[in-house]
């Protein structure tokens, strides 16, 4: 893993084999929609519409699952890192263990490609950093964790 101080921009165009996540939580709403309402995960939801819709249809389809993505229009790909279950909770450290651990698959598995992601469980997760830090020390390096 490689920590980039700044933030990670979504609005700045991306390709392939890249793939930006989001961190964000599992809260749907009843009309079908991801609560993406702060941080990362709103800037997406306003840069990218209707990937809340899309975001919760494959949270439904696979409620076990800790990192999902979808490919959007301009051949980008957006992926969604669970920190929570509910937008109002704090992160929790346990899943964002499950999360990294889910991300590290991938990333093992898909060397070719490179992860960039916002911070997880800092800011609106309210979990200070010391805290998560030893979380991600088992991320390869085709990860870029933005801060």
């Amino acid at each position: 893993m490689k920590i980039i101080d700044g933030l990670l921009d979504y609005s700045k165009p991306w390709g392939r084999p890249d793939l930006y996540l989001f961190t964000g939580n599992a809260a749907i709403t009843h009309d079908g929609r991801l609560v993406m309402g702060r941080g990362a995960a709103k800037e997406c939801r306003d840069r990218y519409p209707g990937i809340d819709r899309e975001f919760a249809a494959k949270i439904q389809a696979k409620p076990e699952k800790h990192v999902l993505w979808i490919e959007l229009d301009t051949e980008q790909i957006l992926g969604w890192f669970k920190v929570k279950e509910h937008w109002a909770d704090d992160a929790s450290l346990r899943l964002i263990q499950q999360s990294v651990a889910a991300l590290n698959a991938l990333a093992l598995r898909r060397d070719d490609r490179q992860f960039h992601m916002n911070y997880p469980g800092i800011g609106n997760g309210r979990i200070p950093e010391n805290m998560v830090e030893p979380l991600l020390q088992c991320l390869p390096d085709n990860v870029l964790i933005y801060r």
